[in-house]
């Protein structure tokens, strides 16, 4: 997901050209790190929101 993120918004501001994969290496290097800390860190959220939801799916 990172890397695809990293992909559209470097193509976006900076435009599609032949130094393109150079660039979005170069930010998917930074985009990779923070997204394992953040999904790492929002886990525990993620998993009660989850459960909540199924509890309200298998109600009705």
């Amino acid at each position: 997901m990172s890397a695809f993120v990293a992909a559209v918004v470097t193509a976006l501001n900076t435009g599609v050209d032949a130094q393109l994969p150079a660039r979005w290496l170069r930010a998917w290097a930074v985009a990779w790190p923070a997204a394992v800390t953040a999904a790492y860190a929002c886990r525990p959220l993620a998993a009660r929101c989850a459960r909540g939801l199924a509890r309200i799916a298998t109600r009705g």
